[in-house]
């Protein structure tokens, strides 16, 4: 789910109108998602601010990566990055309980990523600002993880500490949309209804999950995990835009699937 709406995000003419159909396609789920399992506690609201506006500046320094980066090149190193920092402040920091295994397959999937972007840049030769923006991208991925999750631990509502906080986190940056283009309401519903429908509800579940997970497992292994879902969009790439299977590719495959075994090991 968390490849299919990033595949949408990469076929989109404009990203910023795809972006924010994704994340205001967050509010139906959700709303259901807080009727269904109801407000955090008091505890959380903290972590439910903070959260909030960390997801607003990713989104923000998201979108400009992609005006000077093409996203085979910001996703990987953006993604790649945050598991390393989230593993560095876990081990130093929070004193979680995180075996040898996991660690090593942390670090085979993070350098694998970080290498595939570093080399589809200069592939590229792009400008060197997307690759500075996706360094910051992804320390705010890594912010916003391990605030979300402390907060479902804290609160021990993971689906409703993650409603709350997607509902104001789609509230504030629908007010940046709106500052930035006064009609993207009617955008959206014109030419990005698959991204507020699909893409919201893939967005959201995707995460959901990701939020519930750090209730049983170390943040740092929750987040790479999710990082592997590269894979999905990789194959989605290669089944329905054509693109051809290369060294570095397979390079990245097999260094996902590495480092989920040495994870499993853990």
């Amino acid at each position: 789910m968390h490849a299919l709406w990033n595949f949408i995000l990469r076929g989109s003419i404009d990203k910023f109108i795809s972006m924010t159909a994704v994340v205001l396609g967050h509010l139906p789920l959700a709303i259901t998602g807080i009727f269904i399992f109801g407000l955090p506690n008091i505890k959380g609201l903290i972590f439910i601010l903070v959260s909030s506006f960390l997801h607003v500046f990713y989104q923000i320094f998201l979108l400009n990566a992609y005006k000077h980066g093409e996203l085979s090149e910001i996703y990987p190193v953006a993604r790649g990055l945050s598991p390393l920092i989230i593993i560095s402040i876990s081990l130093f920091f929070l004193n979680e309980d995180i075996s040898f295994y996991e660690v090593l397959g942390i670090f085979i999937i993070s350098l694998s990523l970080i290498i595939y972007g570093i080399k589809q840049i200069r592939n590229n030769k792009s400008n060197i600002t997307g690759f500075y923006l996706a360094i910051a991208t992804g320390c705010l991925i890594a912010s916003y993880s391990i605030v979300d999750g402390h907060g479902a631990r804290v609160t021990q509502n993971p689906i409703g500490f993650f409603s709350s906080m997607t509902l104001i986190n789609a509230l504030i940056f629908y007010c940046f949309a709106r500052w930035k283009e006064r009609q993207i309401i009617k955008k959206i519903f014109v030419g990005e209804k698959i991204s507020f429908f699909v893409g919201g509800a893939a967005s959201y579940l995707a995460y959901g999950i990701v939020v519930w997970a750090c209730l049983y497992l170390p943040i740092a292994v929750v987040s790479s995990v999710r990082e592997t879902s590269i894979l999905f969009a990789v194959f989605l790439g290669l089944l329905f835009l054509k693109e051809k299977l290369n060294f570095f590719k397979l390079f990245l495959i097999i260094g996902l699937f590495a480092g989920l075994i040495f994870l499993r090991l853990g």
